[in-house]
């Protein structure tokens, strides 16, 4: 029993603590706040403080904690002192303030819309994501930072591998997976087999072709596959089973 709780506690400690190098972190922080970067800084936040306030139905987050619904000049400053911080971050110039600033607007620039009922699946995981980098050391390498670090103390040893650069990615892989298995078992919970057996996918196929949000489809074949017989229903399934054991994907790649 003592084997076998010592082997689970060794494996616990490999999985977010052994040891990798300062650059993989930097890579992934480079990419993240990279892809980010030039996606967000062409959308408008600053309309969201014109909608009018009878629409206005705060989230628990900011209820919970005051937060104020901005002027649009107010929020157009704000976004742009998020987007410039994205492309610090990305770059890795002064990184720990770059990511913090990120994470702390980009949790409240993020969250608006929700208070409006426009919820957006895939922005949620990125506000973690944000918080995580924030406390990682995520500029040690493959930065502006450590360029400058470089040139100034040249006889200095690079960052040697350690644990420090393996928890923050695992945590984020950890927060997705996490994502995609409780959509999984969301829909097995309300909704059970109907949610396979009803028409319900080529419903939301064919209503996707209408922009009804910001992450429209990039082809139109939804459409044609939800007329196809029982090709949704496959979808559908197909959809529930890739979630639910999508936390597999921590442990296997394969």
């Amino acid at each position: 029993m003592t084997a076998m709780v010592a082997k689970l506690w060794l494996a616990w400690q490999q999985f977010w603590f052994a040891p990798k190098p300062a650059s993989s972190l930097g890579v992934s922080r480079l990419l993240f706040f990279g892809l980010l970067a030039p996606f967000y800084i062409i959308q408008d936040f600053s309309i969201w403080g014109s909608v009018t306030p009878a629409l206005y139905q705060p989230i628990w987050l900011f209820e919970r904690f005051h937060l104020p619904l901005l002027s649009p000049p107010a929020l157009h400053v704000l976004e742009g002192i998020w987007k410039i911080s994205l492309v610090l971050a990305a770059v890795g110039l002064v990184t720990r303030p770059a990511m913090a600033v990120a994470a702390v607007l980009g949790t409240y620039l993020l969250g608006l819309p929700h208070n409006f009922g426009q919820i957006y699946h895939f922005d949620a995981v990125l506000v973690l994501a944000f918080w995580i980098l924030a406390f990682s050391r995520a500029g040690d390498a493959w930065s502006v930072d450590s360029l400058i670090r470089t040139y100034r103390q040249p006889e200095a040893a690079a960052p040697a591998p350690s644990g420090e650069y393996t928890w923050p990615t695992q945590l984020i892989l950890t927060a997705l997976s996490l994502v995609f298995f409780a959509a999984g078992v969301a829909k097995i919970w309300t909704s059970g087999f109907a949610w396979i057996a009803s028409d319900h996918m080529a419903i939301l196929l064919h209503r996707v072709q209408y922009h009804i949000s910001d992450a429209d489809p990039l082809v139109n074949w939804g459409s044609h596959i939800a007329d196809v017989r029982f090709a949704p229903q496959l979808l559908a399934a197909g959809t529930i089973v890739a979630e639910t054991i999508y936390p597999l994907a921590l442990f296997s790649r394969r």
